[in-house]
């Protein structure tokens, strides 16, 4: 391998608590990542590749180790030139967690490998591997690596990253005296709303007289200009200087943009321009079509039960077992760990009342449900698997609650009224064996237990 070819590596796992589309739903047992790349000057005839791989934390399986837990991920890349391979490195990440409440899909971690290549056309086949699940995933696109400019002003690829900072420290992700985090994701939101670019400037006129200005717009899908930001003017002070930005974006809509980066030395009159795509959600905006708000949200369930183990998902179909078929409960009784998660998967998409969003808002509202019945009704049972959690779980909160305490010669009691169902529905529930656990003796909804007489049940010796 000669100089330019040899990698410099930089691998690092960063937690960005972000919200956003996670792409398409992958096949079984297919890790979900996003992939991107940036190319800088190292001369007129080298660059440096700089690698970025993001993928969500959850969808990794975690294990104990000691008093934590565990997952680990190896990524391996294969650069070819032509039919010849010439690099392929392989490197290992761990990501370590307290517990599984700590792991969520709208965790990322993020890794990254830089390569020095010579001008040429490249194929990168980038493959992630789950060391604990065996899950992997593939991506293979081209690169082309062209002659940088030595005369005339010139730009480096703009980088749009999820955090910039001053860096005296050197740390993994150091460069020129930042920390830039990647975000090959490129999706920003309400919980990610600054949007941070690098890049680097060449060329520039030096020693000189003048200045150069640096101005950003923000232009939609088709070109458009959205926002301009205000024009920077700035002393040149070398022949190669980074620039590097701050923008919020939290006011734009959901949708598709590119930042525009301008640079012009004022010594020649002379310009240089980049783009780079990156992507807005927001959750009270639907993506531009059903179908991607389908993939997306198939995409979150599947980052999600990854890292689910069997016990825990039969505490949740215990939960969900009002929802479920007698077909259902068949299919889910014969199935192993791994298919139990891909079950849950279909089994919530079936019940998405919401499918253009990446969040399956039934699911959520349905399990929060089961939670506060766990929390508040629990007694010999737990709360979700008694009448009252049944009747939560089943027809959501009442709007209005009756209350009744036990007397001299009543037992307690409640009445849960529906005013939007039915045009109109009781649920009467009565504390008969004295032990707090609140039992259905009588409701007018359809299918329901139907008791005329249930007042007997609040007074035995009536």
């Amino acid at each position: 391998m000669t100089k330019h070819l040899k990698s410099i590596l930089r691998i690092a796992l960063v937690l960005l608590g972000t919200h956003h589309g996670l792409g398409a739903a992958p096949p079984d047992s297919t890790l979900q990542f996003a992939v991107d790349y940036a190319r800088f000057r190292i001369n007129a005839v080298a660059a440096q590749v700089e690698l970025y791989l993001g993928l969500p934390r959850a969808q990794l399986r975690f294990l104990p180790e000691g008093e934590s837990l565990l997952a680990s991920f190896e990524s391996r890349v294969v650069i070819s030139a032509g039919d010849s391979q010439i690099v392929t490195h392989n490197w290992v990440a761990h990501s370590f967690a307290r517990d599984t409440a700590e792991i969520s899909p709208s965790q990322i971690l993020y890794t990254q490998a830089v390569f020095q290549l010579p001008v040429g056309n490249y194929r990168f086949s980038v493959h992630v591997r789950d060391l604990r699940s065996g899950y992997h995933g593939e991506k293979s696109f081209e690169v082309p690596v062209a002659r940088f400019e030595t005369e005339n002003l010139a730009l480096s690829d703009l980088e749009i990253s999820a955090r910039l900072m001053k860096d005296t420290t050197r740390s993994l992700f150091y460069k020129n005296h930042y920390t830039v985090i990647p975000h090959p994701h490129a999706t920003y939101g309400l919980s990610l709303p600054m949007l941070y670019a690098y890049a680097e400037v060449y060329n520039l006129t030096f020693p000189g007289d003048s200045a150069y200005s640096v101005a950003y717009r923000i232009l939609d899908g088709q070109g458009n200009a959205l926002k301009t930001l205000p024009v920077k003017r700035r002393p040149i002070q070398g022949k190669q200087l980074v620039e590097v930005g701050a923008i919020n974006v939290v006011s734009l809509p959901a949708g598709t943009f590119f930042l525009e980066l301008r640079v012009r030395d004022h010594n020649t009159q002379t310009e240089a321009v980049q783009r780079r795509k990156f992507f807005v959600y927001r959750e009270d905006q639907p993506p531009a079509t059903a179908l991607e708000g389908r993939d997306l949200a198939a995409g979150v369930l599947q980052a999600l039960y990854r890292s689910r183990l069997s016990e825990d998902l039969d505490e949740e179909f215990k939960a969900a077992r009002y929802l479920a078929t007698k077909e259902e409960q068949k299919i889910y009784a014969a199935l192993n760990a791994e298919a139990k998660q891909d079950f849950f998967v279909k089994f919530w998409q079936a019940r998405d009342r919401s499918p253009e969003t990446p969040i399956n808002e039934f699911r959520e509202d349905y399990l929060k449900r089961a939670k506060f019945a766990n929390e508040n009704f629990s007694g010999l049972r737990k709360g979700a698997e008694t009448d009252m959690g049944r009747v939560l779980l089943i027809y959501g909160q009442p709007d209005e609650i009756e209350r009744f305490p036990s007397t001299s010669e009543n037992r307690p009691y409640q009445i849960w009224k529906y005013y939007q169902i039915e045009g109109g529905v009781e649920f009467v529930l009565v504390d008969a064996s004295s032990w707090g656990e609140y039992k259905l003796v009588h409701a007018t909804a359809r299918g329901e237990l139907r008791d005329d007489d249930w007042q007997r049940w609040i007074n035995p010796a009536r």
